[in-house]
């Protein structure tokens, strides 16, 4: 299965404004990402896919139902972020669904060597268990065919 996504002008304004509304201070993943075992996402918005403290981070998504038919985004885990150079700063994840509802989380990334899994989902909220770094956000699931907007943004406070 490949879900690709190809943004009209006014959308890439769109998340052109919600990325320099989460931050200037960052650099944004874009253009082309892999979300669970690098099925491709193409925003076309034409930013790198790294940030500058950090040249690969890993995103895939939490699926949850029975059948395609009824498969939905229950939520999104960011891996292998590089704690020890991008430590202290902001981690911002925004989701948008075709009906321009945007949810979004972001953490304060450890300045520590420890490689945590930042994820957005509904369960244990707030929390770090282990090396999971849970958003204080409940996400709201959404279906596969609904997803038309997804940004990463690693910035300064």
């Amino acid at each position: 299965m490949q879900l690709k996504v190809t943004l009209s002008k006014s959308q890439k304004i769109f998340l052109l404004a919600v990325l320099l509304s989460v931050g200037v201070g960052g650099v944004t993943a874009a253009t082309t990402i892999g979300i669970n075992n690098d099925i491709e996402l193409n925003l076309g918005a034409g930013y790198s896919t790294s940030a500058t403290c950090d040249p690969s981070i890993d995103i895939g998504f939490i699926r949850s139902g029975t059948t395609p038919a009824n498969y939905r985004y229950a939520g999104f885990t960011l891996t292998n972020v590089d704690g020890t150079n991008c430590g202290d700063q902001i981690l911002r994840l925004a989701v948008v669904d075709k009906n321009n509802v945007t949810q979004q989380a972001s953490w304060v990334i450890p300045s520590n060597a420890t490689n945590y899994s930042y994820i957005l989902g509904t369960t244990n909220l707030g929390r770090i268990i282990s090396t999971n770094f849970y958003a204080t956000y409940s996400y709201a699931s959404i279906d596969l065919s609904d997803l038309s907007k997804f940004a990463v943004s690693i910035g300064k406070f």
